[in-house]
């Protein structure tokens, strides 16, 4: 049997309104396709939300508690051998929610990518910083390539956990992989043209970002 009271014991009254963060509805997304303990929610959302919704795991583990408060998703405890564990899944209200914040106009994308800021500043540290940085770009983008081609392997090798959703997974990995392609082919020039200057100051329109500049300007219009 499942309930909607917190963890005081006191009701949780559904709340009419969307699922109020894109952690939330991440989350009501995962609980909408099984009911999952703590531990094998997090497991899944290391696997496929940190590819569009990267979050700690320690906001991960809070988020279904507040879902619950909410009213949209329930909890029930459950004997593993001697431990007990939680398992959550979605409420009527949850799914609700969730299709609510499906119909809403989704929120501009918000890249924070620490490598391309320190990019954005290397004329304040040396060109060897700048080569870190470049190289940290490099491999974080490899690293995302080995393992999206890992579970899209397991996909094609009839392991996928959900496969009556692989047409969904299919697009989103098929994004991710030009993402990820692109972001290592741009740090290939990158390195290429920083391989060229005397220093990091001062160094002006060199004949390569010229050409990365009437490029980028002569991009068509949308």
């Amino acid at each position: 049997m499942t309930n909607n009271a917190r963890p005081d014991g006191t009701s949780a009254t559904p709340d009419p309104a969307g699922p109020g963060s894109t952690t939330a509805a991440g989350v009501l997304g995962l609980l909408a396709l099984r009911p999952w303990g703590t531990y094998d929610l997090t497991a899944q959302a290391r696997r496929s939300l940190r590819f569009v919704l990267p979050r700690a795991e320690s906001v991960l583990y809070a988020e279904p508690k507040r879902l619950v408060a909410k009213g949209f998703a329930a909890v029930r405890e459950e004997l593993t051998g001697r431990r007990r564990r939680r398992v959550y899944e979605i409420t009527p209200a949850g799914r609700e929610a969730l299709r609510s914040w499906l119909g809403t106009p989704p929120a501009e994308p918000s890249l924070d990518i620490e490598p391309l800021l320190r990019v954005l500043f290397a004329d304040q540290g040396s060109l060897d910083d700048l080569r870190a940085s470049l190289d940290a770009l490099d491999d974080w983008a490899a690293a995302r390539i080995a393992e999206g081609a890992e579970i899209c392997r397991g996909y094609l090798a009839d392991e996928a956990p959900f496969p009556e959703r692989l047409h969904i997974n299919g697009l989103v990995a098929d994004y991710y992989a030009d993402l990820y392609t692109l972001t290592r082919a741009w740090v290939a020039r990158a390195r290429a043209e920083v391989d060229t200057w005397p220093g990091t100051a001062g160094v002006g329109l060199t004949p390569g970002t010229r050409a990365m500049v009437e490029r980028v300007a002569a991009l068509p219009l949308p």
